[in-house]
């Protein structure tokens, strides 16, 4: 599936509600080591290109059938250079995957860090050599939906570095769960427990240049 933006327009007056909550582990089993993204998350979609950010290989697209997104070009993207706006493009890209969701506390704090500085790999892709970065955000949940992988949670501080920070006390749409130890996690969640998420970007790793 695909996501744009998941910035919900609402407020809440939260601040001493983010102290409280559970800090409780509960982890996905993604906090091993190294996460590896595997080939069932691929997607392939055609678009056009409406904006490229050479200096951090980012390129944004609107699709044909849905909204815009913005993705960094892996380093198997080889012509992000020949890339112009305007061009329409067939895309394989990953979307957001979820990488860790766990239940706020020092030590899941420390895994949310150590998974982000190492980023995901990526497997059965010949010639794949950087990691897949990574992006994380915590607060406290308001609304999670175990059965479509839905979570809702109330910004505490962070989010995506490459976008405006949202707000803290911000209602943020998280994107799907997609993962099996993700909505299993989601299963265990209730609103006002305090959260810690950890995500893959969205990450093309091939453009074909159809005109």
């Amino acid at each position: 599936m695909t996501y744009s933006s998941r910035r919900d327009a609402l407020k809440l007056l939260a601040g001493g509600a983010l102290a409280a909550g559970g800090v409780a582990a509960l982890a996905t089993p993604a906090l091993a080591q190294e996460f590896v993204v595997t080939n069932n998350y691929q997607n392939f979609k055609r678009g056009k290109i409406d904006g490229l950010h050479p200096e951090r290989r980012i390129l944004n697209i609107t699709w044909e059938d849905m909204g815009r997104i913005k993705m960094r070009a892996a380093d198997l993207v080889t012509n992000y250079p020949s890339l112009r706006e305007g061009m329409i493009v067939d895309c394989n890209y990953f979307d957001h995957i979820d990488v860790m969701i766990a239940k706020k506390s020092p030590q899941t704090d420390a895994q949310a860090k150590a998974l982000m500085d190492k980023g995901a790999q990526l497997t059965g892709i010949p010639g794949a050599r950087e990691p897949i970065r990574m992006w994380s955000m915590s607060g406290m949940v308001t609304k999670v939906t175990p059965e479509n992988g839905g979570l809702w949670i109330i910004n505490a501080s962070n989010g995506k570095p490459e976008e405006p920070s949202p707000n803290s006390g911000e209602v943020i749409t998280m994107p799907q769960v997609q993962t099996a130890a993700g909505k299993q996690a989601l299963a265990t969640l209730k609103p006002g427990d305090v959260v810690n998420t950890v995500w893959t970007h969205q990450t093309a790793i091939a453009v074909k240049i159809i005109r």
